[in-house]
């Protein structure tokens, strides 16, 4: 290996040609970047056109070579620096666009001559060849073709510099040229014989500059192929199709990898991905990469499928049902259940997989399952932390069996999960449904949106005795937008106060937010305040079956809405069930499992007691009293932090005293809630100031 200085000139003087090799990247600078180059340049053209400074060269970065001998051109594979030298070409290449307007041949014939290698034909006549993505852009660039038929970095490039020369018509042409050319280098690294061009690669990325580890991925696969020509016909074959079907996007081929490899069941860590392929890999055969290549690229089919939605016209029922239990599963769990969803996939697939175990009618209950297990612990509260640890192991006893699980066996095996990996109960969904703000206000509410939407498509697919009338077709073929509407509304008018009576102060901050006071229609910023009449006659027309229901409705206060809430609520649970195999029912009698009651089933029939926290004991009689008792303990003896419960949840005090029934200082705060919000909130609270949970204790009888 040789490091010397080189400028600009030196890399494109005489007949060389620069070729990306496959497992590089495609050109990836953007603005940012274009930004920088075009700053230095325009201050060291500064410094060369005054005469009484001087102009030191500017480095660049690196350039990483390995020479490949031909006769009569000097070519090189550039193993690190592609991003500089293909900038530097098109920066060149605009620069000869303009002394072609402007008439100075010389110059444009010197420019030409560092990018066009002369009399050669077909690429060979190209200073550099980019990756094949690139390709086509970059030679329309060389050859004066700025008609261009797709966009690409490299068109933006062209565009950005072409713009800002534009912008600069005093700026001498030939001395623009002669601060690229002579006062740009680079540290050239010229690689012997014999030295392994991907070990350099790595050295040069993957422990220093940042880099995809798809980037890293797919230099160690086709690295290890036997030949370039075969590496080259398996990346056109596998690779590049699977890059395609995910946009392209490094980030999400790196994601996708690292799901692709935990259906074995075994966690990766981000940035752990890379040196566990290549320990694995190291001294595998040619045919074993090759069949690797093939998986990944038929599960990248898959892939698409879980992380991106599709609208196709000959899609069936039961694939669009599919389709939008998979888009609910994405927006809950980040796709942390991709690795098992790639196993269902891909026992789905009867193209690849003759006699596919999973039809549609047997994959939708299994989705379904999944789904219902996120929906139930997001609706709880319950952390997503877990996620990785919960689908490793339904990967793991999958692959312990035929490589997939059915509704029922997954079933099972989320029946079985332990605090804190368990799916809630029904008495603790329904609980959390009905009492629970299902509206944040400042968010984005997908969970709302979820169930406000999935709640109206049962209703919708539910046959009844006769066929409703069409509704008004209120957008004319256009897409309708969906808004969240508070039946009751965030504003109160006086119709509103007169409405809900002599209590409307508490009713209205107690349920505004809560699932029966809420629904879907087609977006009308108009009826937001509106009175109750006006609501309903917007709802009439809105072609939502969920709203038809409140046609009949006179009034709308507090018991309608906790009614509308408890309907709801066992809809939900009908919706998502605990699937085929949940744990037998105990029998009918009330135990406490937990003397404290920090965790597990609280049933119905109990009753508070007494609550221990800090080292006193205090009677309670009804669960708002376990709220207000703890907040009070802590403002008492945690003054200083209590303002951290505030940040936490600001929706849910106020600094008007008479907004809420419970008033703790100079505060009012929300207690009517459910026994288990109230017993979460509670031991939320203990934590945010820092105290151990177990310091409060909660006996019932």
């Amino acid at each position: 290996m040789k490091a010397t200085k080189a400028s600009v000139w030196d890399l494109y003087n005489g007949a060389k040609q620069y070729k990306v090799p496959l497992f590089q990247r495609p050109y990836v600078w953007s603005r940012q970047q274009w930004e920088q180059l075009w700053s230095d340049i325009s201050e060291q053209y500064a410094l060369r056109t005054d005469p009484d400074q001087r102009h030191p060269a500017r480095f660049l970065g690196s350039v990483v070579v390995v020479r490949e001998y031909e006769k009569n051109l000097d070519k090189y594979t550039i193993i690190d620096g592609q991003q500089r030298i293909t900038t530097i070409s098109v920066l060149l290449a605009v620069i000869r666009a303009f002394a072609r307007e402007r008439g100075l041949s010389e110059l444009y014939t010197q420019i030409t001559d560092f990018l066009k290698n002369s009399p050669k034909s077909g690429e060979s006549r190209y200073a550099v060849i980019p990756t094949r993505v690139d390709k086509n852009a970059l030679y329309h660039i060389f050859d004066e073709n700025y008609a261009f038929d797709q966009d690409s970095r490299i068109v933006e490039a062209f565009d950005f510099f072409w713009y800002n020369l534009d912008r600069a018509p005093d700026m001498d042409l030939n001395i623009l040229q002669q601060v690229i050319t002579e006062d740009l280098c680079v540290v050239y690294i010229e690689l012997d014989e014999g030295e392994n061009p991907n070990q350099v690669f790595e050295a040069l990325n993957y422990r220093g500059v940042p880099l995809e580890e798809s980037d890293l991925i797919r230099n160690f696969f086709f690295a290890h192929l036997e030949t370039p020509e075969i590496a080259e016909a398996q990346y056109d074959q596998f690779w590049k199709p699977m890059e395609e079907r995910l946009f392209n996007r490094q980030e999400i081929i790196s994601q996708f990898l690292r799901d692709f490899c935990m259906k074995s069941g075994n966690i990766i860590r981000t940035g752990e991905l890379f040196e566990g392929i290549r320990r694995r890999y190291q001294d595998a055969p040619p045919d074993e990469v090759r069949l690797l290549l093939r998986d990944i690229s038929r599960s990248s089919v898959y892939y698409r499928k879980i992380i991106h939605s599709e609208s196709a016209p000959e899609k069936n029922h039961l694939a669009e049902e599919i389709d939008g239990s998979l888009s609910r599963i994405r927006s809950i769990s980040k796709n942390s259940a991709a690795p098992f969803l790639l196993r269902l996939f891909a026992a789905h697939d009867p193209l690849h997989n003759p006699g596919a175990p999973l039809s549609d009618e047997q994959l939708l209950p299994v989705i379904q399952c999944i789904e219902s297990y996120l929906v139930r612990r997001m609706v709880c509260g319950r952390p997503d932390a877990v996620y990785e640890e919960v689908f490793s192991l339904l990967c793991r006893a999958a692959a312990g069996g035929d490589g997939y699980l059915t509704a029922g066996e997954t079933g099972v095996v989320i029946a079985s999960l332990q605090s804190p990996y368990d799916m809630p109960e029904d008495e603790e969904f329904e609980d959390h449904l009905r009492n629970s703000d299902l509206f944040r206000p400042g968010a984005e509410n997908v969970l709302a949106y979820i169930i406000l939407g999935r709640l109206n498509d049962f209703f919708s697919s539910q046959s009844r005795g006769t066929t409703p009338a069409d509704a008004y077709n209120l957008f004319e073929d256009e897409p309708s937008t969906l808004m969240i509407d508070h039946i009751m509304p965030e504003t109160l008018s006086d119709w509103w106060i007169t409405h809900l009576g002599q209590d409307w102060s508490s009713v209205h901050p107690d349920y505004l937010h809560r699932l029966g006071n809420l629904t879907l229609t087609q977006e009308n910023p108009a009826i937001k305040n509106a009175d109750f009449d006006t609501k309903k006659g917007w709802y009439a027309i809105d072609n939502l079956q969920m709203n038809h229901s409140m046609k009949n409705l006179k009034f709308w206060r507090r018991f309608q809405i906790d009614q509308r809430s408890r309907v709801l609520a066992a809809f939900c649970l009908k919706i998502w069930g605990r699937g085929e195999a949940v744990r037998e029912e105990s029998p009918e009698i009330i135990s406490v499992q937990s003397t404290c009651m920090r965790q597990g089933e609280i049933p119905k029939q109990i009753r508070p007691q007494a609550l221990a926290i800090a080292g006193s004991t205090f009677p309670v009689k009804y669960w708002y009293q376990v709220l207000e008792t703890t907040v009070r303990v802590i403002f008492e003896r945690e003054p200083q932090k209590f303002e951290r419960i505030i940040r936490e949840y600001p929706g849910f005090f106020s600094t008007d005293r008479d907004r809420y029934k419970s008033v703790v200082g100079p505060y009012s705060f929300k207690s009517r809630f459910g026994r288990y919000q109230i017993r979460d909130l509670c031991l939320n609270l203990v934590r945010l100031v820092g105290w151990n949970e177990e310091i409060w204790c909660l006996t019932c009888e």
